[in-house]
């Protein structure tokens, strides 16, 4: 039975070795250029307006510098942030007892003042609106804490992803 899981660990580890598998935000380098973790580094993010635009760039800048910038900033991120709740379910009073927050970040990415990438990422989260306001209240913050998280998360994923892009692209036209 030993032999059984230590031959399929094997074959496990032999596949994932030959489909090219890699971290994402691994210290590995291409063609001898800066790493994705130092490349998010130097990364400047523009202020947002607003105390939920304030929130993302602190989520952001915890993300992408959490060592501080590294070197000369390089890039500048500039995000636009839209939100929108939607109430969704109906008591029999014809009041709202669930709502749904949308937070939609369009952001570009900038090196030497030229937009190099542009994405947009989307959060949807639900929350319950109860008949105690602070409650309500409380979960509609808690909410929007939690849309911001995943707003940020998927934006620096999308910037890790273009960033080892990049270097392969550019290892690619090196002679």
């Amino acid at each position: 039975m030993k032999i059984r899981a230590a031959f399929a660990a094997a074959i496990l580890c032999a596949a994932l070795a030959g489909c090219g598998f890699e971290p994402l935000y691994g210290e590995h380098r291409v063609a001898g250029g800066p790493g994705v973790v130092a490349e998010l580094s130097r990364v400047t993010i523009r202020p947002l307006p607003d105390r939920q635009g304030m929130r993302l760039r602190q989520v952001l800048r915890e993300q992408l510098q959490p060592r501080g910038v590294e070197g000369q900033a390089q890039f500048d991120l500039d995000i636009a942030l839209t939100t929108r709740v939607d109430e969704l379910g109906v008591r029999r009073d014809a009041t709202a007892s669930r709502a749904n927050f949308t937070l939609t970040a369009n952001f570009n990415l900038n090196e030497g003042g030229q937009r190099i990438y542009s994405d947009r990422v989307q959060s949807v989260v639900s929350y319950n609106i109860l008949d105690d306001q602070y409650a309500t209240v409380t979960a509609q913050a808690d909410a929007e804490e939690r849309a911001i998280r995943e707003a940020g998360q998927a934006i620096r994923t999308r910037l890790a992803v273009y960033f080892v892009k990049r270097a392969k692209t550019q290892s690619a036209k090196a002679p």
